[in-house]
């Protein structure tokens, strides 16, 4: 019973002194980047909401990823196409190790298109793999190719249908026949 008991504590100590990951950065507009204040950010770890919160008018965000989780973040804002990146923090860690790794992660969003299926954006844009025994984070390079030409078949589509929709600019001012 001792040896289960100590067990248990050694196991929960270990998990306790693991790296943790920091994300933080500011959500932008796309094409312009610019502040986009005001974003719904979501946390879900292993399928399971752990919080949510609002960035405020300043469009920065930080959260706190444990070791041993699978996270998505999800970016929202009324009018714009949600999107969101996951993250992934299995891994050994090093016994005693208390580090935290900051990583900055700028996340842009766009104003959602009537008549336009832009539902692709729900799956993440970025798949990324935490090491907590390294304390790197890296992106998944096989998947944004995969991803690639989706997102820029439908961000054309986007801009296609800006454009077409676009107000027309009226002449102003005296024509060219007036003016004689």
């Amino acid at each position: 019973m001792r040896y289960i008991l100590l067990t248990i504590l050694i196991g929960f100590a270990m998990s306790v002194a693991a790296v943790d990951l920091r994300l933080h950065g500011e959500v932008t507009t796309f094409g312009s980047r610019e502040v986009l204040g005001d974003v719904l950010v979501r946390v879900y770890r292993n399928g399971l909401k752990e919080q949510a919160f609002m960035t405020g008018a300043g469009g920065r965000y930080s959260v706190d990823l444990r070791e041993g989780g699978h996270y998505i973040i999800r970016f929202s804002r009324p009018g714009h196409v949600t999107k969101c990146f996951a993250v992934d923090t299995h891994g050994a860690a090093w016994e005693g190790d208390a580090r935290s790794v900051n990583v900055a992660v700028e996340m842009t969003l766009f104003e959602k298109v009537d008549g336009l299926d832009l539902s692709f954006f729900d799956l993440p844009m970025g798949l990324a793999n935490f090491s907590p025994t390294t304390g790197y984070l890296s992106w998944d390079k096989e998947y944004e190719e995969r991803i690639r030409p989706e997102v820029d078949r439908l961000m054309a589509e986007v801009a296609t249908h800006r454009l077409r929709n676009a107000p027309t600019v009226s002449h102003i001012g005296p024509s060219n026949e007036e003016r004689q």
